[in-house]
């Protein structure tokens, strides 16, 4: 077998040396992406989680339909293939999921049926215990709670007149379905359509009224009204 020179020999060492190192250095940049990926594909699922059933909320200011385009960008992000500007990425769309669910606030009071299920509970109890005590309003003025008659009557007319107060303010609420939440202008001719439908419509303004009675009868009992509840 011929010898090879010592001259060679260094070479061949440094050689493979240096191979050794770059595949070192290559199993350290994979690993590096790999955890990378995987913690991008954790804060997806976080942000899924987060936002998951609210496509099914079958009340107007829920906004299912547009919850549903949401859900599905998340969906696809969850599968993500590179950690590339994933926390940008992130950001951005909590970002704009905070503001969905801002927006939908803003709707709230005007969903009748929302309302109604917000109440049911503070109803139930109002009826099952005793009256509350005679309260003073901000002049000293005694002002008697409301009575369990008219609780009682106001949640049945809430109950009966939600659905067909929202279907009322239909036309509005198909707006909000698609409005750009950063057109200002935009959204405010859609709040103006939605607050002069309810106004004229005869079903929303007596379910209005009916929680003013109910609103009136959870502050007897020293109870905060739901937030989104009409004010009158």
């Amino acid at each position: 077998m011929p010898r090879q020179s010592p001259g060679a020999v260094a070479i061949l060492s440094l050689a493979l040396a240096l191979s050794a190192s770059a595949c070192g250095a290559a199993a350290t940049t994979s690993m590096s992406q790999s955890r990378a990926l995987a913690q991008c594909r954790t804060q997806w699922r976080g942000v899924a989680q987060s936002v998951a059933g609210l496509d099914g909320d079958t009340n107007p200011s829920a906004l299912a339909s547009r919850w549903t385009t949401v859900i599905a960008t998340v969906a696809y992000y969850e599968n993500t293939t590179t950690a590339k500007g994933c926390s940008a990425a992130v950001t951005g769309q909590v970002r704009a999921i905070n503001a969905l669910r801002d927006f939908s606030i803003q709707l709230r009071p005007y969903d009748m049926a929302y309302q109604a299920q917000q109440v049911a509970s503070a109803v139930d109890l109002y009826l099952n215990d005793p009256l509350p005590a005679p309260t003073r309003n901000a002049k000293g003025k005694k002002v008697a709670p409301p009575s369990k008659q008219a609780v009682t009557a106001a949640a049945a007319t809430l109950t009966q007149l939600a659905a067909g107060a929202n279907a009322d303010l239909a036309p509005a609420w198909e707006q909000f379905t698609s409005v750009e939440i950063t057109d200002a202008a935009g959204v405010k001719t859609a709040m103006d359509d939605l607050a002069n439908l309810a106004q004229t419509s005869t079903s929303w303004t007596a379910c209005e009224q009916a929680l003013q009675v109910i609103t009136a009868a959870e502050q007897a009992q020293g109870l905060s009204p739901p937030v989104g509840t009409p004010t009158g």
